[in-house]
């Protein structure tokens, strides 16, 4: 019997559509290889139902922890999350299903030999603006750190809890996303990651409007400048 502890961290925020078939999802594919394992969704201040929901999947599963929280975004609502976590090991995945947990399995095996197990979109449904922008992302990641990462901020990743607390000192405060952070800290530090193609589906919703790319453009910039505070951090100050 696998006695290696785990904790899906699952942020969430509107997703009063999509939240139940997520939780569920992680019921079929992650608690039926560990029945120890645990899940915290972090509602992120949601204005529909998506907290009530999530109320009563808690309610039938004890292995399932809800924390409700002030709307702080994304990133903020994934800290929340891991600075919960007991377990030895935490999943880091979305509650928009665009990824299906159906790799856990064999991905979870390969724990034993690494530090880290990082999915890779391998072929990536999203808005244009989302691929420009992190195609950009990527060109500075490489520029600032040398490191080709594909996927840097894919929400499909498993990893030792000791690797979050040696890195979340490093890591800008009120970054909309950790995740990356982690990714290059993992790859820079020379730990041992393997990487695996995972599926990716479009998400069903409206195309994204002026506001929203203007929102993902501001984020994108605010993400340029926490790099450059990382790599001071990590490394040593740009001359």
């Amino acid at each position: 019997m696998d006695t290696r502890t785990l904790t899906v961290v699952m942020p969430a925020y509107n997703e009063e559509a999509l939240i139940e078939g997520a939780v569920r999802e992680v019921q079929n594919q992650v608690f039926k290889v560990l029945p120890q394992a645990r899940l915290v969704v972090v509602d992120d201040g949601s204005r529909d139902n998506t907290g009530p929901i999530l109320d009563g999947l808690a309610e039938e599963d004890d292995r399932i922890t809800i924390i409700h929280q002030e709307n702080g975004g994304h990133g903020m609502a994934l800290i929340t999350g891991l600075e919960s976590v007991q377990s030895d090991f935490v999943f880091l995945i979305d509650s928009d299903q665009q990824i299906p947990l159906t790799p856990f399995p064999l991905l979870w095996q390969e724990m034993e030999d690494h530090d880290g197990v990082f999915g890779i979109r391998a072929q990536r449904h999203d808005p244009q603006i989302r691929l420009v922008l992190t195609r950009f992302i990527r060109f500075v990641i490489y520029l600032l750190f040398g490191l080709r990462i594909r996927d840097v901020n894919v929400p499909f990743k498993i990893l030792h809890m000791d690797t979050w607390k040696q890195a979340r000192h490093l890591i800008p405060p009120g970054t909309c996303a950790p995740s990356m952070f982690l990714s290059i800290f993992m790859h820079y530090t020379g730990m041992e990651i393997i990487e695996k193609e995972v599926p990716h589906k479009m998400r069903q919703s409206p195309p994204l409007g002026v506001k929203r790319q203007w929102s993902l453009f501001k984020l994108t910039v605010s993400g340029f400048l926490q790099l450059l505070s990382f790599r001071k951090k990590l490394i040593k100050p740009i001359v």
